[in-house]
């Protein structure tokens, strides 16, 4: 993956803890967006890695599921933010449900979207 130096060391540190998570909560990704809709991580790398979510943007998953949790995160950055499953072309066109929240840093400063995609056959509970 092209990209700074800072960034090829983050991901070194950052990417095997996050991949971890993903397989023991059986996520199809994880995805982190800065303040612009910059898709900036993504276990997975998918089509839409390195792409631009932001309403505003000519980004091509702008208006997808993930592209609302996205838009809908950074407006209430507070809240969870759902969009049920619905086809996903950057997966193939699989169904994919989105989960999507706001970062913040030690000092309560808004930095950025935490997202996560579901799999078709996500086991759903109410646990």
């Amino acid at each position: 993956v092209d990209g700074t130096e800072s960034y090829h060391e983050a991901h070194q540190e950052w990417h095997p803890i996050y991949r971890s998570l993903l397989y023991r909560r059986k996520y199809y990704d994880i995805f982190f967006f800065d303040l612009e809709g910059n898709m900036i991580y993504s276990v997975y790398k998918e089509a839409d890695f390195a792409t631009n979510f932001a309403a505003s943007s000519n980004g091509p998953w702008k208006d997808s599921g993930l592209g609302r949790v996205y838009q809908e995160a950074l407006a209430k950055p507070d809240d969870i933010h759902y969009a049920d499953f619905a086809p996903y072309g950057p997966s193939g066109g699989a169904d994919a449900a989105f989960f999507a929240k706001g970062v913040r840093d030690s000092t309560d400063q808004l930095i950025g979207v935490y997202a996560i995609q579901l799999p078709p056959d996500y086991q759903k509970s109410i646990e």
